[in-house]
């Protein structure tokens, strides 16, 4: 294993665990500032040697979570007067899974004992973070006013199968699977807690994010029906339900034959991808934002294409 002191290696494993944690949770742009630093004849190796120690070591145990540490950190950064780091850290509960108004409430909590002047460099910073955040939102998801010229785009000469995958996005999938128990005799479903833990990448419309949500399957003939509670992170799931309440949003062909082809032609075509998941290496999934192109409705493409039925994983529930 290369020396994890000095002087400093790149292949050290505490420098390569930091760089693909920070490049998570930041960003590539952070996360390449920090390699331009690595290359200095004189501080380079101290550089990488406290970057190694706090972002790979310290961050990687398992003791306590990004968020968490995050919050710790926001309030040592509001007490010594620290903006920078404040957003750093702020960033890192968002992707943590806190929304705008638990981080504003941490940051209030801090303030009133760390010393109420500190409140209003923190609203400063978080007022940053959030019109960033939304700046790269609204870069990454088709503006509405391009709908007209991309639904007539040329035909792509890939065919989506039948459809086999209906889900719904709820905001309580036991209230909604009991309506369906009730209505059409689906009294037993199979309980799987998705969250970026399982998985080895994970993206909210091309940027890495954590996001945790539960799905709830059942099947009504050849077709599989789903629940998907959003519970954490940045979800299309939660997105829809902000906006529309309970309702359909995705369907699918999960046993298509060729399902990289199809997301391969459907992004060169300008879809984005709003949820890309890969779960252990294994299992890819893919949720296209197709609203533009096929009238506000979300397409999920899956990987392997046998990955048809539902999953082995997870537990049962009947309703009585």
């Amino acid at each position: 294993m290369p020396d994890e002191g000095f002087p400093f290696s790149r292949d050290s494993k505490d420098y390569q665990q930091g760089i693909a944690l920070m490049r998570k949770v930041l960003g590539d742009s952070d996360a390449s500032k920090v390699e331009g630093l690595l290359d200095h004849p004189l501080f380079g190796d101290y550089i990488g040697w406290m970057f190694s120690k706090t972002w790979g070591a310290l961050y990687a145990r398992t003791e306590l979570s990004i968020r968490e540490r995050s919050l710790v950190l926001m309030g040592t950064d509001m007490a010594l007067g620290r903006e920078g780091p404040l957003k750093d850290h702020i960033r890192g509960a968002m992707f943590g899974g806190l929304s705008p108004e638990q981080v504003m409430e941490a940051l209030f909590q801090a303030g009133i004992y760390v010393g109420v002047p500190s409140l209003p460099m923190a609203m400063r910073v978080m007022g940053e973070v959030l019109a960033e955040r939304e700046q790269k939102q609204t870069a990454a998801v088709t503006p509405r006013s391009q709908t007209t010229e991309r639904m007539k785009m040329d035909d792509l000469g890939v065919r989506l199968g039948p459809i086999n995958h209906v889900a719904m996005a709820v905001k309580d999938w036991k209230s909604a699977a009991q309506g369906y128990a009730s209505m059409m005799g689906l009294k037993t479903w199979r309980i799987m807690d998705i969250s970026t833990d399982m998985m080895t990448k994970a993206e909210y419309y091309g940027e890495p994010a954590e996001f945790r949500w539960i799905s709830a399957f059942a099947m009504q003939g050849n077709t599989l029906l789903e629940l998907c509670e959003h519970v954490s992170g940045k979800t299309v799931f939660g997105d829809f339900v902000e906006k529309h309440g309970d309702g359909m949003q995705h369907v699918g062909d999960l046993s298509h034959q060729n399902p990289q082809e199809l997301v391969k032609q459907y992004t060169n075509n300008g879809v984005k991808v709003g949820n890309y998941c890969n779960i252990g290496g294994m299992i890819e999934l893919h949720y296209l934002d197709t609203r533009d192109q096929l009238g506000g409705m979300f397409l999920e493409v899956v990987t392997p294409a046998t990955y048809a039925q539902i999953a082995d994983m997870g537990e049962d529930f009947t309703f009585e």
